[in-house]
């Protein structure tokens, strides 16, 4: 059987047909979706024409960096050793997700075996970041660290191609150049003796989360949602050994909450809807907003205004972004 029957099998599932209109596809009409499944909510699979498919994975994208650039500032006021704050943000994710999983098991069930290797693969890749982030900003400035997560789109984009056969437009290498000198003004004169170790566990996240990208843009067949609560088990059991979960008082409990299924969780399930839509390499590229965002908070709730530099190169950082989007939708689609 040829790939395409294969797609083309695979999409004729058990949905109505007829019959009037749902709940469900009353709910979703701002998708812009003709049908969407009742478990839409993990998978977030919509059959939509090509253009306004890839103008809702922007979207999904731009409000994953936003959720994903509050991280920083949530843990700066958690004020706890860094492994136990990875290991709460893990299980404050799997208490909260397990409801929603039970609730469409039916679903998951179909999903995990129908990812198969490529779940576990997933949900390891992303455990790995789960604990090396936290373990980032407890040893480097935030600004060291986020700075080594501009390689990301890099990274990406080469794998995309290397592994999806995905193709690397020029104009998309010359926005992530922009993008990257944008980054590297925006932290220029901040780096600080003794962060090596802390970027350097920054890069583990890099490349963890680049091969997290590739592998659901690999499988958007199916929903790989599922993989952010088995990366929840994975990275609290690794970092349970290391914490002291009896030291965190009722006050954190709302930021840990807040970073938890929030930030974490809410920012994992857009980006994955956006894999399945955009291209990976364009996906990580609006993913830079969170460098940018992220000082802004910093700016807004603590007083901590960027200096000139970071302005400059957040704007260089947006800039390219806006750029890159707009000469993708200008290319023929289909």
């Amino acid at each position: 059987m040829t790939s395409a029957a294969r797609r083309s099998s695979g999409d004729r599932r058990p949905t109505r047909e007829s019959g009037g209109e749902t709940v469900a596809d009353r709910g979703n009409r701002w998708t812009g979706a003709r049908s969407i499944r009742i478990h839409s909510f993990f998978e977030m699979k919509t059959s939509t024409s090509s253009s306004s498919s890839a103008l809702v994975g922007v979207a999904y994208a731009i409000g994953a960096a936003v959720l994903f650039s509050t991280a920083g500032l949530i843990v700066r006021h958690i004020d706890l050793p860094a492994w136990d704050v990875s290991f709460w943000r893990s299980a404050l994710l799997v208490v909260t997700m397990l409801p929603l999983l039970i609730w469409q098991r039916r679903a998951v069930l179909i999903d995990a075996r129908n990812a198969g290797a490529a779940l576990l693969f997933s949900a390891v890749l992303l455990a790995g970041s789960f604990v090396s982030f936290i373990l980032a900003l407890g040893l480097a400035p935030v600004a060291n660290v986020l700075i080594m997560f501009g390689a990301t789109p890099f990274i990406t984009a080469v794998a995309a191609r290397l592994f999806l056969g995905e193709p690397l437009h020029g104009h998309t290498i010359l926005c992530m150049a922009a993008a990257i000198l944008g980054l590297a003004l925006s932290v220029a004169g901040s780096l600080q003796a003794g962060a090596l170790a802390g970027m350097a566990v920054a890069f583990i996240v890099v490349l963890c989360m680049s091969g997290n990208y590739v592998v659901v843009r690999h499988r958007r067949d199916v929903g790989m949602a599922p993989s952010i609560w088995l990366a929840g088990v994975i990275s609290g059991l690794v970092a349970f050994p290391f914490a002291h979960p009896e030291n965190v008082t009722w006050a954190q409990l709302p930021l840990l909450f807040a970073l938890s299924p929030g930030q974490l969780a809410g920012g994992l399930l857009l980006y994955m809807a956006a894999l399945r839509r955009i291209p990976a390499g364009q996906a990580a590229l609006l993913g830079l907003l969170e460098l940018v965002l992220g000082p802004v908070w910093v700016w807004l709730f603590d007083g901590e205004k960027p200096d000139d530099l970071t302005l400059v190169g957040g704007a260089i950082v947006v800039s390219a972004a806006a750029v890159n989007v707009w000469l993708d939708s200008r290319r023929p689609t289909g």
